[in-house]
């Protein structure tokens, strides 16, 4: 069996005097050295995560920015085409108001020269009718002298009438 003596005990208090030094200045130096490591692998892990959230952040606030002016773009278009509308119905309005203004100015002076010519007219037909009532008093007239009074008269109305056209 196994014998139990001095030699054994000096190896087994060897041993553990050894490991308590070992892990002392061993063991622990290099767990502090892999603890450190640990912690600047998460700070960097952690640095790199909170720049892609940044990166994200200012990503979709570009984005966001973006269809801002997509919109701001489209409503300023509408806008600028309902005022091209509304310039180019105003002009068109005008237009016909200039040209209802002009044929109404045009209708006014056919008119007027329409009654300027009836006044020409009627102002012929008096004249005629004095001279011919002058001559019929001035002497005595017979039935054939009536007839050429007429005829004459007639013909004279009817050059009136061609110098008017």
């Amino acid at each position: 069996m196994l014998k139990l003596d001095i030699n054994l005990l000096y190896t087994v208090v060897n041993v553990l005097i050894m490991y308590a030094l070992l892990r002392k200045f061993l063991f622990k130096p290099v767990q502090d050295v892999l603890d450190k490591r640990q912690q600047m692998v998460d700070a960097s892990m952690a640095d790199a995560q909170e720049a892609q959230n940044k990166a994200q952040a200012a990503l979709s606030a570009a984005e966001d920015k973006l269809h801002n002016v997509d919109i701001e773009a489209a409503q300023l278009r509408q806008s600028s085409e309902k005022q091209a509308e509304k310039q180019k119905e105003q002009l068109l309005a005008d237009a016909q108001r200039q040209a209802d203004a002009i044929i109404a100015d045009g209708k006014a002076a056919a008119e007027a020269e329409r009654a300027s010519k009836l006044r020409q007219a009627d102002a012929q037909i008096a004249d005629l009718t004095r001279t011919v009532c002058a001559k019929v008093l001035e002497r005595n007239l017979t039935q054939q002298d009536d007839e050429r009074l007429l005829a004459d008269l007639l013909q004279k109305a009817g050059d009136g009438d061609g110098k008017r056209s």
